[in-house]
């Protein structure tokens, strides 16, 4: 469970850390594109980290589906 939650605020941290890197690129007038490189990147990994734990609700509703149909036959 520990590892769960140092996922979890490691995630956070990284789209905190894309957030603001984007948010200060936007009101600068000489634009470092590296920066927001930089924040794009850990924006959309933090993102994949929260994705991963995701589960689909379309392989959830196949396999009630699945089973429903084993009950009735």
């Amino acid at each position: 469970m520990k590892k769960e939650k140092l996922k979890k605020y490691a995630s956070l941290f990284l789209i905190l850390i894309g957030v603001i890197a984007l948010i200060s690129e936007i009101g600068v007038t000489t634009k470092n594109y590296y920066m927001q490189s930089i924040g794009v990147i850990c924006l959309m990994v933090g993102a994949f980290f929260i994705n991963t734990k995701l589960t689909s609700r379309s392989t959830e509703r196949r396999v009630d589906a699945q089973e429903y149909m084993e009950e009735e036959e």
